[in-house]
């Protein structure tokens, strides 16, 4: 049952990758949306895992983040952070993902 489980959170994780990879790849406007609810979707099944196995393995939440079991998502939070700020402040990325055109800013600058 616990595997189960992890196997449903995990595909519908993936599910949501892919998704963002696809918006990324097509240069779709919804791209950075998604990318946003990646990263906030990396505590949330870290979160529901944990709680899962806890709740079916019938253990305490202490023994099921034993060890380093929260540094791997900790810094894949952090890390990924990094890369969602970087794609909501670039003018690069807001030009490639259906933000104001190059001509439009430059005759926006000239006005």
């Amino acid at each position: 049952m616990t595997v189960y489980g992890e196997i449903a959170l995990l595909l519908a994780f993936l599910v949501l990758q892919v998704v963002a990879l696809v918006a990324m790849l097509r240069r779709s406007p919804r791209f950075k949306l998604l990318f946003l609810y990646q990263w906030i979707a990396i505590p949330v099944v870290f979160i529901l895992d944990a709680v899962w196995v806890s709740t079916v393995l019938d253990a305490p939440m202490s023994q099921v983040l034993a060890g380093d079991a929260v540094a791997a998502p900790i810094l894949s939070f952090i890390l990924t952070g990094i890369w969602v700020a970087y794609v909501y402040k670039s003018v690069r990325v807001r030009n490639t993902f259906g933000g104001a055109t190059a001509s439009t800013q430059v005759a926006t600058a000239s006005s």
